[in-house]
């Protein structure tokens, strides 16, 4: 073989040699580069993940959780007592307690005065009531007195114009009306005059009244005098357009308005008896339920076999209502 054929065989060979021997080292490190950002992908960002998402709170789950507590309902000022509070309304709309909390009943028994004997039955029947005495009646003193003594609320039961005070089928609201017509001096005059004749009153609720309450500018002259005495007010709401509540509420008088009236003329014990469940149930729901009734024979005997059982049941707390906590 001539010279010049060994060297261009040499060069040849020489050449594959290099070209193969350079491949592992050109690309293994680029192989080793891609394994590595692979495997830090899939495992390394996990941890990152929960690390700085730990930094960040707690889960969407919990956060939403925290959230919903957060906008749970206050309970309404009236509703909070000095021993209990409430923990705001479940789903159905009843009342969840804690600390021993029970709703409350105030139960009021009007037009008292005309005899002794329905006062003294309604002490018998040991279950906290409250009374509403009409002035100028035989007994509307003894009433007072004897009811304070026996550890009940008296309120003056005030007589007020009702919306049928004229024509064959007037009502008559008694001595001491309150009528529409009179100017706001005689008005004032006939407040302090009635509030005198009922001894150790602590507050007010209207006797018919259906006209008079619905009339603003007389109802806030009638407050100015209930707020200088600090009085409670108690609407009996005879009238669904009655003005009594929002205007006590805006004078800073303590108020309450009636929920139910147990009790009627025509009707005997067993009414008054579901109508006292009707009660019970508003005040279940609510926190506090307000009822009126009346010294008819039926209501007293409905009530001396009813209340005690429902007093011992320990559901519901009959009370005064110088013990509501109301603004």
């Amino acid at each position: 073989m001539s010279r010049k054929k060994r060297t261009a065989g040499k060069k040849a060979s020489s050449g594959r040699g290099t070209a193969a021997g350079r491949t592992p080292g050109r690309f293994f490190p680029a192989v080793l580069a891609l394994l590595f950002f692979f495997a830090f992908s899939v495992f390394g960002l996990r941890y990152a993940e929960k690390f700085f998402g730990g930094l960040s709170g707690p889960p969407e789950t919990e956060r939403a959780a925290v959230s919903t507590e957060k906008k749970r309902p206050s309970p309404p000022d009236e509703f909070v007592s000095e021993k209990s509070v409430l923990s705001g309304s479940g789903a159905d709309g009843a009342v969840e307690r804690r600390s021993g909390y029970k709703p409350r009943v105030v139960l009021i028994i009007d037009d008292l005065g005309n005899d002794r004997e329905s006062l003294d039955r309604l002490a018998e029947i040991g279950v906290p009531l409250n009374v509403g005495v009409l002035p100028y009646l035989p007994y509307s003193g003894y009433v007072a007195r004897e009811a304070e003594k026996s550890g009940m609320d008296v309120i003056l039961h005030l007589p007020m114009e009702p919306r049928y005070s004229s024509g064959y089928t007037a009502d008559d609201a008694g001595e001491g009306v309150l009528l529409v017509g009179y100017s706001l001096s005689r008005i004032k005059d006939q407040f302090r005059r009635n509030f005198l004749e009922v001894p150790n009153a602590i507050g007010v609720n209207n006797h018919m009244g259906s006209k008079f309450m619905e009339n603003e500018e007389l109802v806030r002259t009638l407050m100015e005098e209930i707020k200088t005495r600090g009085l409670y007010f108690v609407d009996s709401l005879t009238s669904s357009e009655s003005k009594g509540y929002g205007v006590a509420k805006d004078f800073g008088v303590k108020a309450l308005k009636r929920d139910v009236f147990i009790d009627s003329s025509d009707r005997g014990k067993e009414y008054t008896k579901k109508q006292i469940d009707r009660l019970v149930g508003i005040a279940e729901k609510t926190g506090m339920g307000v009822g009126i009734g009346h010294p008819y024979p039926q209501t007293i005997e409905a009530l001396a076999e009813y209340l005690p059982g429902i007093a011992g049941k320990g559901k519901v707390e009959f009370v005064k209502i110088s013990s509501t906590a109301v603004n």
